[in-house]
Protein backbone atom coordinates (compact mmCIF):
# COMPACT_ATOMS: atom_id res chain seq x y z
CA UNK A 1 0.00 0.00 0.00
CA UNK A 2 1.66 3.25 -1.01
CA UNK A 3 -1.00 5.45 0.55
CA UNK A 4 1.16 8.55 1.58
CA UNK A 5 3.13 8.75 -1.50
CA UNK A 6 0.10 8.62 -3.41
CA UNK A 7 -1.45 11.90 -1.59
CA UNK A 8 1.77 13.51 -2.17
CA UNK A 9 1.73 12.79 -6.25
CA UNK A 10 -1.72 14.11 -6.05
CA UNK A 11 -0.65 17.32 -4.23
CA UNK A 12 1.49 17.88 -6.92
CA UNK A 13 -0.34 16.96 -9.59
CA UNK A 14 -3.26 19.00 -8.18
CA UNK A 15 -0.77 22.01 -7.87
CA UNK A 16 0.75 21.56 -11.21
CA UNK A 17 -2.13 21.82 -12.81
CA UNK A 18 -3.32 24.66 -11.22
CA UNK A 19 -0.24 26.26 -12.66
CA UNK A 20 0.19 25.15 -15.55
CA UNK A 21 -3.29 24.05 -16.85
CA UNK A 22 -1.68 20.96 -18.16
CA UNK A 23 -2.05 17.21 -17.86
CA UNK A 24 0.68 15.52 -17.11
CA UNK A 25 -0.07 12.44 -18.88
CA UNK A 26 -3.85 10.59 -20.08
CA UNK A 27 -4.26 9.02 -16.92
CA UNK A 28 -3.61 12.16 -14.57
CA UNK A 29 -4.61 12.05 -11.38
CA UNK A 30 -6.49 8.66 -11.62
CA UNK A 31 -6.10 6.42 -8.80
CA UNK A 32 -4.12 3.53 -9.86
CA UNK A 33 -3.56 -0.28 -9.08
CA UNK A 34 -0.37 -1.82 -10.44
CA UNK A 35 0.72 -5.77 -10.77
CA UNK A 36 3.32 -6.63 -8.48
CA UNK A 37 5.91 -7.39 -11.74
CA UNK A 38 5.52 -3.57 -12.26
CA UNK A 39 8.53 -1.49 -10.99
CA UNK A 40 7.68 1.72 -9.06
CA UNK A 41 10.02 3.51 -7.49
CA UNK A 42 11.06 3.18 -4.11
CA UNK A 43 8.69 -0.17 -3.88
CA UNK A 44 9.92 -3.70 -4.36
CA UNK A 45 8.72 -5.69 -6.96
CA UNK A 46 9.46 -9.03 -6.21
CA UNK A 47 6.69 -11.38 -7.75
CA UNK A 48 5.88 -13.32 -5.08
CA UNK A 49 10.14 -13.91 -4.43
CA UNK A 50 11.39 -13.91 -1.24
CA UNK A 51 14.68 -13.20 -2.67
CA UNK A 52 13.68 -10.59 -4.31
CA UNK A 53 12.37 -8.31 -0.89
CA UNK A 54 13.81 -5.26 0.30
CA UNK A 55 14.98 -4.08 -3.18
CA UNK A 56 13.62 -1.01 -4.62
CA UNK A 57 12.69 -0.20 -7.60
CA UNK A 58 14.86 2.68 -9.40
CA UNK A 59 12.57 3.56 -11.85
CA UNK A 60 8.52 4.04 -12.18
CA UNK A 61 6.57 1.87 -15.04
CA UNK A 62 3.77 4.28 -14.86
CA UNK A 63 4.79 8.18 -13.82
CA UNK A 64 5.07 9.65 -17.44
CA UNK A 65 1.63 8.81 -17.58
CA UNK A 66 0.40 10.93 -14.59
CA UNK A 67 -1.42 7.89 -12.94
CA UNK A 68 -1.35 7.82 -9.11
CA UNK A 69 -0.09 4.05 -7.87
CA UNK A 70 -2.05 3.54 -4.87
CA UNK A 71 -1.50 -0.07 -3.68
CA UNK A 72 0.43 -3.21 -6.08
CA UNK A 73 -1.34 -6.36 -6.11
CA UNK A 74 -0.51 -9.97 -5.40
CA UNK A 75 0.74 -12.74 -7.99
CA UNK A 76 1.14 -16.19 -7.53
CA UNK A 77 5.25 -16.44 -7.34
CA UNK A 78 7.10 -16.55 -10.43
CA UNK A 79 3.13 -15.47 -12.14
CA UNK A 80 3.24 -18.85 -13.49
CA UNK A 81 0.06 -20.23 -11.95
CA UNK A 82 -3.72 -19.93 -11.89
CA UNK A 83 -4.05 -19.21 -8.42
CA UNK A 84 -2.93 -16.47 -6.67
CA UNK A 85 -0.52 -17.06 -3.62
CA UNK A 86 3.13 -17.04 -2.95
CA UNK A 87 4.85 -17.56 0.06
CA UNK A 88 5.48 -13.43 0.71
CA UNK A 89 2.72 -12.02 0.45
CA UNK A 90 0.04 -14.84 0.73
CA UNK A 91 -2.77 -15.83 -0.61
CA UNK A 92 -5.89 -13.94 -2.87
CA UNK A 93 -9.16 -15.27 -2.96
CA UNK A 94 -11.86 -14.43 -5.34
CA UNK A 95 -13.91 -11.48 -3.95
CA UNK A 96 -17.26 -13.26 -4.63
CA UNK A 97 -16.42 -16.72 -2.92
CA UNK A 98 -12.98 -17.00 -0.69
CA UNK A 99 -12.78 -21.00 -1.10
CA UNK A 100 -12.18 -20.18 -4.92
CA UNK A 101 -9.31 -18.48 -6.84
CA UNK A 102 -9.33 -14.83 -7.96
CA UNK A 103 -6.94 -16.88 -10.80
CA UNK A 104 -3.59 -15.81 -11.49
CA UNK A 105 -1.37 -14.03 -12.66
CA UNK A 106 -3.02 -10.82 -12.39
CA UNK A 107 -5.75 -12.25 -9.81
CA UNK A 108 -4.93 -9.24 -7.51
CA UNK A 109 -5.71 -6.89 -9.94
CA UNK A 110 -9.11 -9.12 -10.81
CA UNK A 111 -10.10 -9.31 -7.22
CA UNK A 112 -9.10 -5.75 -6.31
CA UNK A 113 -11.30 -4.00 -9.20
CA UNK A 114 -14.50 -6.82 -8.52
CA UNK A 115 -14.17 -5.07 -5.25
CA UNK A 116 -14.24 -1.39 -6.59
CA UNK A 117 -11.04 -1.16 -4.84
CA UNK A 118 -9.80 0.85 -7.89
CA UNK A 119 -10.15 3.16 -10.82
CA UNK A 120 -8.05 1.40 -12.84
CA UNK A 121 -6.04 -1.45 -12.47
CA UNK A 122 -2.73 -2.50 -14.94
CA UNK A 123 -1.35 -6.10 -15.62
CA UNK A 124 0.12 -8.33 -17.85
CA UNK A 125 -0.52 -11.04 -19.85
CA UNK A 126 1.34 -13.54 -21.83
CA UNK A 127 -0.74 -16.67 -21.70
CA UNK A 128 -4.34 -15.88 -20.03
CA UNK A 129 -2.99 -13.74 -16.69
CA UNK A 130 -5.82 -10.94 -17.16
CA UNK A 131 -8.42 -12.64 -19.06
CA UNK A 132 -8.66 -15.50 -16.51
CA UNK A 133 -8.90 -13.52 -13.66
CA UNK A 134 -11.19 -11.23 -15.17
CA UNK A 135 -13.34 -14.29 -16.28
CA UNK A 136 -13.41 -15.71 -12.22
CA UNK A 137 -14.00 -11.80 -10.74
CA UNK A 138 -16.45 -10.63 -13.34
CA UNK A 139 -14.86 -7.77 -14.82
CA UNK A 140 -13.25 -6.88 -17.68
CA UNK A 141 -9.71 -6.64 -19.18
CA UNK A 142 -7.66 -5.70 -22.18
CA UNK A 143 -4.91 -7.62 -22.88
CA UNK A 144 -1.72 -5.33 -23.18
CA UNK A 145 0.22 -5.51 -26.72
CA UNK A 146 3.14 -3.55 -26.99
CA UNK A 147 1.22 -1.19 -29.36
CA UNK A 148 -1.54 -0.48 -26.46
CA UNK A 149 0.63 -0.90 -22.87
CA UNK A 150 4.16 -0.96 -22.50
CA UNK A 151 5.92 -3.95 -20.33
CA UNK A 152 9.04 -1.76 -20.06
CA UNK A 153 9.60 -1.50 -15.99
CA UNK A 154 8.10 -5.12 -15.58
CA UNK A 155 10.40 -7.32 -13.48
CA UNK A 156 11.19 -10.78 -15.24
CA UNK A 157 10.14 -10.01 -18.16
Amino acid sequence: VLYEDARKQAKELDAEFASTKTLRGPFHGVPVSVKDNYQIEGYDATIGFTAWANNPGKKDACASAGAIIFVKTNVPQTMLAFECSNPLWGRTTNPWNNKYTCGGSSGGEGALLAMDGSALGIGSDIGGSLRIPASYCGVYSLKPTPERVSSIGTQGR
